[in-house]
């Protein structure tokens, strides 16, 4: 289940958003704004909290869970006054400026939304901006894990693989024979699942064990 956080000003919007996107079966909306209130959704049907039950629960920042999946904000984060705290729970923020108001650049913001999109495409595009800040998490993750895997010494050898060091430089820096770095490298290729050294310090490069 994707969790979402929805903060938007203009309550028909809200409510419209919060509808589309609720409607999905993998996504459960939270709402964090001023708007209005059951007695003034506009459909009549109760609003997001009405009787039909698909709208998201409305809260303040507290109620939100630990961590929410994508946040939608109606303008940047830095001026958003309830999203300042929702923003730190969030692993992606998507933006969906009033029309005439699109920034070509925000810092924190992951993507836009247009507000003149169809419930379809609105939660086709939340939900993939979900799945990307999932899979991101789960890289990281793995990351961490595999790390956790190396001794200290491997972990020595490879720091210096992805400066640049040949297995001869090891050895005399650590001091230790040519034939133990060789050890090193191929048991860390073994622990990783790795072809060749050249992968092995890739990946050491992108999850920043250099």
């Amino acid at each position: 289940m994707f969790e979402i956080g929805l903060i938007h000003d203009h309550p028909l919007i809200e409510w419209a958003v919060s509808q589309a996107l609720s409607e999905a079966p993998d996504m459960r909306v939270h709402v964090l704004s001023t708007g209005y209130g059951p007695a003034e959704d506009p459909s009549g049907s109760g609003g997001p909290d009405g009787p039909r039950g698909t709208g998201g629960p409305r809260g303040s920042v507290r109620e939100l869970p630990e961590r929410l999946d994508v946040l939608v904000l109606d303008r940047p984060p830095e001026r958003a006054t309830p999203a300042e705290a929702a923003v730190t729970r969030a692993s992606c923020v998507l933006l969906m400026p009033s029309t005439g108001h699109l920034e070509s650049s925000c810092p924190g913001v992951s993507g836009y939304l247009s507000e003149r999109s169809g419930p379809v495409a609105l939660a086709a595009a939340v939900r993939e901006a979900a799945v990307r800040s999932r899979g991101a998490e789960r890289e990281g993750e793995a990351a961490e894990e595999d790390a956790t895997l190396l001794s200290v010494r491997e972990r020595q050898v490879i720091r210096m693989l992805t400066h640049g060091l040949t297995h001869d430089q090891i050895a005399r820096r650590l001091g230790i024979s040519r034939h133990t770095v060789d050890t090193y490298v191929k048991r860390m290729r073994s622990k990783l699942g790795l072809g060749n050294k050249a992968e092995l310090v890739r990946a050491a490069m992108a999850y920043g064990w250099d």
